[in-house]
C-alpha cells in the first residue's frame, strides 16, 4: 500500500512539475507544488481504501455465504449444495445425485 501511495505522489509532481512530456498543454502553472501532490496523496489514499474495503467486504460476505451453506446443506438429494463446482472440489464435497427408475416415496 506504501508503495501506491508513493508511485501516486511521484506521479503527481511530475504532472506538476511539468516532467511529462506530452501532458505539457495540459500542466497548470504553479509556484508551490507541495499543496496539490498531497491533496493528490491523500485522495489517491482514500480512494483506494474505499475501494479494498468494498472488496473486502465483498469477499467475506461470498465466505459466510459458503460457511452457511456447508453449515445448512449436506449434499444430499433433499438438501444440495449451493455453492459452485470449484469449491466443491477445494473441499472435496459432492451432490448426491439421484438414479435414474429409483425414485422415493415423495416423488
Amino acid at each position: 500500500m506504501e508503495g501506491k501511495r508513493l508511485f501516486s505522489a511521484a506521479g503527481a509532481y511530475f504532472f506538476f512539475s511539468g516532467g511529462i512530456d506530452f501532458l505539457k498543454n495540459y500542466t497548470p502553472t504553479l509556484n508551490f507544488y507541495v499543496v496539490p501532490i498531497v491533496i493528490v496523496t491523500i485522495v489517491s489514499y482514500v480512494v483506494a481504501s474505499c475501494f479494498f474495503s468494498v472488496y473486502s467486504m465483498a469477499v467475506d460476505t461470498l465466505f459466510l455465504c459458503f460457511l452457511e451453506d456447508l453449515e445448512r446443506n449436506d449434499g444430499s438429494v433433499e438438501k444440495p449444495f449451493y455453492m459452485s463446482k470449484d469449491l466443491m472440489n477445494i473441499l472435496g464435497k459432492k451432490n448426491l445425485v439421484m438414479k435414474k427408475g429409483s425414485q422415493g416415496e415423495n416423488f
